[in-house]
């Protein structure tokens, strides 16, 4: 068993309960979901499925795209990743379920939900990060483009948010013929996670497992 091994569990389950509920809180701003729901969130609109469910099933798609980037240094342990997203999908919909009733009208409440949702999900990625067990899908392909082409993590996180919500567009655009989801908190979520996660990893330094 690895050592630190419950410490290290429930860091990584503090991480996705926070980023689980980051995402439910980015729905309920009302100025677009996160990033890393964008893709789930629109898709929720074209088939019948729950934004979990289709978490689940993007992260088993990240863990394909995972193989191919990283070649023989892909370790099948890996595909526990898929276990971390059942587990990440079925958050996301408990999330979405205990904030159901949050309606905010205003714009500046519901600007400032959608930031507090961006600090939220990166504090959530870091400790997801700092577990060092197994990472999401999502963030176990951001981490292959970094170790694949030796690159920040932080900056390749925000390329492939961005990534992510336009594919989430230009899907909701050809399909539903409008933009569902994507609007001004997206956006800013997109680049402004990323840029969080580089800012404040340094202050996470207590969780060190080695």
């Amino acid at each position: 068993m690895p050592k630190h091994f419950l410490l290290r569990l429930l860091t990584l389950f503090c991480g996705l309960s926070l980023l689980s509920f980051g995402v439910a809180l980015s729905i309920r701003s009302n100025l677009g979901t996160s990033p890393i729901s964008s893709v789930p969130y629109v898709f929720s609109y074209i088939f019948p499925l729950s934004v979990g469910v289709l978490t689940i099933i993007l992260h088993a798609i990240f863990i394909l795209i995972q193989m191919a980037i990283l070649g023989k240094q892909f370790q099948m342990i890996q595909w526990l990743q898929l276990v971390v997203g059942i587990v990440f999908g079925v958050f996301i919909d408990v999330a979405l379920w205990l904030t159901q009733s949050i309606d905010i009208q205003q714009y500046v409440y519901q600007m400032s939900v959608s930031l507090i949702s961006c600090v939220i999900t990166a504090i959530g990625v870091i400790l997801q990060v700092k577990a060092r067990l197994i990472y999401l899908a999502g963030e176990g392909v951001y981490q292959a483009f970094a170790i694949r082409f030796h690159k920040n993590y932080g900056s390749v996180k925000t390329y492939g948010d961005v990534i992510l919500v336009a594919f989430a567009a230009i899907s909701s655009y050809l399909v539903l013929h409008q933009l569902i989801g994507i609007r001004e908190g997206t956006i800013i979520s997109a680049f402004l996670i990323g840029t969080l996660i580089r800012t404040m990893m340094p202050k996470f330094s207590f969780l060190d497992f080695k």
